[in-house]
């Protein structure tokens, strides 16, 4: 079975923990006229973002940059754990 993008977002909507994203919000400054202003976060932890990345390690180039693109901070995230893998192997 080949995964993609929206299986990498469904996956992470599935982790998300509210109590955490609302954590990372106040971490990172993301109130209006702060540095962060804006970022939206899913409240799932870098590990369990790195155990993500895993499944989808050898996903297109291209799917790498539409998830970049992403509104929400751990998407981002796990596409750049992605990215890194990606010119790793190369």
């Amino acid at each position: 079975m080949d995964l993609g993008v929206k299986d990498l977002e469904i996956l992470l909507f599935k982790k998300q923990n509210k109590k955490s994203a609302k954590g990372a919000e106040r971490f990172f400054k993301c109130q209006k006229g702060q540095y962060g202003e804006g970022d939206k976060f899913l409240g799932v932890s870098v590990p369990e973002c790195r155990k993500i990345a895993k499944q989808f390690f050898g996903i297109p180039l291209s799917d790498i940059e539409k998830l970049l693109q992403n509104p929400w901070h751990e998407v981002r995230l796990v596409s750049l754990f992605l990215l890194i893998e990606h010119f790793r192997v190369s």
